[in-house]
């Protein structure tokens, strides 16, 4: 069975930890106490983690992200499954690579 690790514009997306982050002007700034370390996010890495706060797809973050920021939707994509991956990769993030077809 092959495992899948490209991010879809199907792909689920949903925060994997309950971090409470704050706002601090443009940023979202949040500590884990438990890993013993400080996140911060840009304005719009802010509005993508906002986005995922209900497990939602890639395709229909970028949509909204269109809508409020001058990007095409390819551009869009390629920039969020990058971030969405860094913050996976940090366990912030849940990936459902399954329901990608």
């Amino acid at each position: 069975m092959k495992i899948r690790t490209q991010i879809e514009p199907n792909t689920i997306l949903r925060q994997g930890k309950n971090i409470p982050f704050s706002q601090l002007d443009d940023e979202l700034l949040a500590i884990d106490t438990q890993a013993n370390y400080c996140y911060s996010l840009n304005e719009t890495a802010g509005r993508v983690w906002e986005l995922i706060g209900t497990p939602v797809t890639l395709s229909a973050v970028c949509a909204q992200l269109g809508r409020e920021y001058a990007v095409d939707e390819q551009t869009c994509r390629v920039e969020v499954a990058a971030l969405v991956q860094k913050l996976s990769a940090a366990g912030l993030v849940r990936i459902d690579y399954a329901t990608a077809h």
